[in-house]
């Protein structure tokens, strides 16, 4: 190139230089275009890939307890009382003040099993409680749309003896409710204009995305039964209709009822115990009918 001409020179050195900065702007400009084409489609499979993990595993965890403070209106007891037993349990409510200290004993050595009043005189009966905690960690949100008792297993209650009691007071509460004879449809407590419609045609609850956890009281009443069942929610995402279980602690939910007509039936109250068994030659007038059934139980609370 030195011993070239001047003019030719000059040329080669300018034909160098461009040719080296249309390489180096070739060698920024093709990375730079590939990114910017394989960008989108990299974010898409990436969000794609995060959905996914995140739709991994069940859409929600649900824990259930059984409340710490129930207030129980009825107890059915395995194992009847003798006629001692029964002669010392009506003496305990000979005087102006019963011990209802005496019932929770004999619910305690008997076999026994406490109900609630779920305060709605169209359940099925009294009733067994759960408290269900809902949690999802989900960065998608969803939404419980329903939720229902299934594979409902039910025989003749099996409890011996009743003991009802009536105190004063008492009131409703919020949460839903299930009759058994009807499983697919709770039914809400919630003291607003939506007490003894079924839940979910007017609420839902929102979990996933960041939002608080969702709970229910939920009450369960048989009848004249014992049953144990699942449960199951119906829940929605952005890619559409689900189900998802819901068990117990323990697996499956059991309820007692009362039996239709029992072997023993005692009423507590406030101003006394009577005995309100079929045996009874002349039953007193404070006693409810008998059999129980689905229709009359209101009549005792």
């Amino acid at each position: 190139m030195l011993e070239s001409p001047p003019g030719q020179r000059r040329r080669r050195v300018l034909w160098t230089l461009a040719s080296g900065a249309v390489i180096g702007l070739l060698a920024w400009l093709v990375p730079a275009t590939l990114d910017y084409f394989a960008t989108e489609p990299m974010t898409r499979h990436s969000k794609e890939v995060e959905e996914n993990l995140d739709r991994e595993g069940p859409a929600f965890t649900a824990s259930t307890r059984v409340d710490a403070d129930p207030l129980y209106r009825a107890y059915v007891l395995d194992r009847p009382l003798t006629r001692t037993e029964t002669a010392i349990f009506l003496e305990s409510g000979a005087d102006d003040s019963p011990d209802f200290g005496e019932v929770e004993e004999l619910a305690a050595t008997h076999g026994g099993h406490g109900l609630e009043d779920p305060g709605w005189d169209k359940s099925d009966g009294y009733s067994s409680s759960w408290l269900i905690d809902l949690f999802s960690d989900r960065s998608a949100g969803l939404t419980i749309t329903g939720i229902r008792a299934k594979d409902v297993r039910c025989g003749p209650a099996a409890a011996k003896t009743v003991i009802l009691v009536r105190p004063e007071g008492g009131g409703a509460y919020d949460g839903i409710h299930f009759n058994l004879s009807e499983p697919k449809t709770p039914y809400s407590l919630s003291p607003d204009d939506y007490f003894g419609k079924p839940y979910f045609s007017y609420k839902k609850i929102d979990l996933g995305n960041g939002t608080e956890p969702g709970g229910l009281r939920a009450s369960f009443s048989s009848g004249v039964q014992d049953c144990n069942f699942l449960l199951e929610a119906e829940y929605r995402d952005s890619l559409g209709l689900h189900q998802q279980e819901i068990k117990n602690a323990s697996g499956r939910f059991a309820v007692r009822g009362l039996p239709a007509n029992p072997y023993q039936f005692f009423l507590w109250t406030n101003v006394g115990v009577f005995d309100c068994g079929p045996h009874q030659l002349q039953r007193p007038r404070i006693c409810p009918a008998l059999p129980f059934s689905v229709t009359n139980w209101s009549s005792v609370v």
